[in-house]
């Protein structure tokens, strides 16, 4: 197994925004990640099919918005063969591939994700096998840790809020010699952007240029994606 850290931000990415992006820097740069993969998902289980435009589509807009850093790289593995809708069999594929550790594949979600991750698809074995990372956004008051995640992941829980980026770099480094997962709840700053704020927008005409990387918003003027007048 090699040394690298991998961080995985999966997403249908409907579109990619401002807010993933920086989500995505300030996570690799917290967590010494040797790249981030954009996993674009093909039809997410909590997803209804006619809430997503096309997955070429979405994937086009990944490859502009990463385009820019050589860190960050569009991924479709979901769609390889074969076919993971799910998140633990997408995780198990890119550790396979990459030939590391399944702790050194950090899962990168945003803090509301925290409330429904249990419910996944082999849940409490998604949050014992993989290092998760819950970007938390301002604000956001999470409830009663015990009764959101299974009793027997609470151990690996590293509650990272409110510390500044020097501590939370000296705990992750001594975090980094176990071999087992952790769960990290992180304050990262990232900025209050929903995909589906970014969608009414633009099919009601108004401005999304403050919203999404210049690139995306080239595409999605130019094919009209979100009905925009």
């Amino acid at each position: 197994m090699t040394a690298i850290r991998l961080g995985v931000l999966g997403g249908s990415f409907n579109p990619i925004h401002l807010g993933h992006l920086h989500i995505a820097r300030r996570t690799r740069g917290l967590f010494g990640l040797s790249r981030v993969l954009f996993v674009v998902a093909c039809t997410p289980p909590h997803k209804q099919p006619h809430d997503l435009i096309s997955f070429n589509h979405r994937y086009a807009m990944v490859s502009l918005a990463t385009s820019g850093c050589e860190y960050f790289h569009p991924s479709p593995v979901e769609l390889e063969s074969p076919v993971s809708p799910y998140s633990i069999d997408t995780l198990a594929k890119l550790a396979r591939r990459f030939g590391i550790a399944d702790h050194a594949l950090h899962f990168i979600a945003g803090g509301d994700s925290l409330l429904e991750v249990a419910g996944w698809h082999r849940g409490a074995e998604l949050l014992l096998t993989y290092t998760f990372v819950f970007a938390m956004r301002p604000g956001f008051l999470v409830p009663d840790i015990e009764g959101i995640l299974p009793a027997d992941v609470l151990g690996r829980l590293v509650d990272c809020r409110g510390w500044d980026s020097a501590y939370v770099q000296s705990r992750l480094a001594a975090e980094s010699s176990s071999s087992e997962s952790r769960i990290f709840l992180v304050d990262v700053g990232a900025p209050e952007i929903a995909a589906s704020q970014i969608r009414r927008r633009a099919a009601s005409g108004q401005a999304i240029d403050d919203l999404v990387p210049a690139l995306v918003h080239e595409y999605i003027q130019k094919l009209h994606l979100y009905g925009e007048r």
